[in-house]
């Protein structure tokens, strides 16, 4: 099946026999929310691969729910929380540095699981969970291969003083 098909119909948390890495997300309220807008932000660049990060057409490509939460952010937060990208930043990653490829997905009460095969770069890709109001301290990356599990750190996380709407 294709990356397209993994992220539509793959949602039983499936897993390839080797090489991959899962991305939790746990103890959030909008779960359901936040895995869609995100699996939405993925289709859709697969669906445009060709077009240029610094097109505005990707404002209205992508989820609002996204998109709406970035422009919130102002360079302050950003300069703390050094995992918040611009839209054209985090464009330009997933076409110039992208490791992974979608496997499935698996919803759990208030969080989800992301299966990947490859490395998910969580520092270049985290950015499109990590707006949605989703605090670091509730995302883990594992990695099945090395039995590891990884913390995502900044310097300081805007879930600690800001809500976006």
């Amino acid at each position: 099946m294709t990356e397209l098909g993994n992220i539509q119909y793959n949602t039983q948390g499936e897993k390839p026999s080797s090489g991959y890495q899962i991305v939790r997300v746990r103890n959030i309220n909008n779960a359901k929310e936040v895995l869609d807008n995100f699996k939405e932000a993925v289709l859709t660049f697969l669906k445009n691969k060709t077009l240029s990060d610094e097109d505005p057409k990707w404002e209205k490509l992508l989820p609002q729910g996204i998109v709406n939460k970035l422009k919130q952010l102002n360079s302050e937060d950003k300069k703390y929380d050094e995992l918040l990208k611009s839209i054209s930043f985090s464009i330009y990653k997933f076409q110039k540095i992208k490791e992974w490829e979608w496997y499935s997905s698996l919803e759990t009460e208030k969080g989800f699981d992301i299966v990947v095969k490859g490395k998910f770069n969580a520092g270049q890709f985290i950015n499109f969970i990590h707006c949605q109001n989703v605090p670091l301290e509730n995302i883990r990356i594992i990695d099945d291969d090395k039995q590891e599990i990884y913390e995502i750190k900044t310097i300081k996380d805007y879930t600690s003083y800001k809500v976006l709407k």
